[in-house]
């Protein structure tokens, strides 16, 4: 069965949430980068609902990325438009960048880390997510801790994501909730081993 990349949500919540335009007569490519990623995101979210969205998708992320090609939150999104649609190759290759670029933003490491897990590659995902760990910085502590424990969980390294679990909900209480709803996705997709571990550690 496939692996589920759980990680896509958390980035699409920032910037759905943190992006706005701003009514000016004179166009900035860095607001036109901004806008034309929040549309084409709001399209990937719901890209396995048609292939209009999918190309909609397509459309809104390469403009950004004409408006502003070395922005770093365009880059994730254009990487993980190319993970949706199988490009791997040239998703890996903006992850490789985005964290050389932003050495001291481990939100990025999560990223790379969870498409490298979802790649099948554990070694080398939990190198990503503990490097974003060890940055320390609160901001993205607790997506690296649920991220690396899914990781781990999908691996067959329970020792490793009880740990994660255990510092997650040590660290944020509320995120029970969001291990709860993953562990719904577990069990619909008809992954009840997982689906079942996520449940028992929320109960902790």
């Amino acid at each position: 069965m496939k692996k589920l990349l759980i990680i896509f949500s958390c980035f699409l919540i920032i910037i759905l949430s943190g992006c706005q335009m701003k009514n000016s007569d004179e166009f900035d490519p860095e607001k036109a980068a901004l806008a034309r990623m929040r549309l084409g995101l709001g399209y990937l979210a719901k890209a396995n609902e048609s292939e209009e969205n999918v190309k909609a998708a397509h459309y809104n992320l390469k403009l950004a990325a004409q408006y502003s090609p070395n922005n770093p939150q365009v880059m994730l999104a254009m990487a993980m438009f190319d993970q949706h649609v199988g490009e791997y190759n040239e998703a890996e290759m903006i992850y490789k960048r985005i964290t050389l670029m932003q050495l001291g933003n481990g939100l990025y490491h999560v990223h790379y880390g969870a498409f490298l897990c979802g790649r099948d590659r554990y070694q080398e995902a939990k190198e990503q997510f503990q490097q974003s760990l060890d940055l320390d910085r609160h901001r993205w502590k607790a997506d690296a801790y649920e991220q690396y424990g899914y990781c781990a969980i999908q691996n067959n390294d329970r020792k490793t994501a009880d740990l994660m679990f255990k510092q997650l909900f040590q660290y944020d209480a509320n995120r029970r909730d969001n291990v709860i709803k993953t562990a719904e996705l577990y069990k619909n997709k008809g992954d009840k081993k997982i689906a079942n571990y996520l449940f028992s550690v929320t109960n902790k």
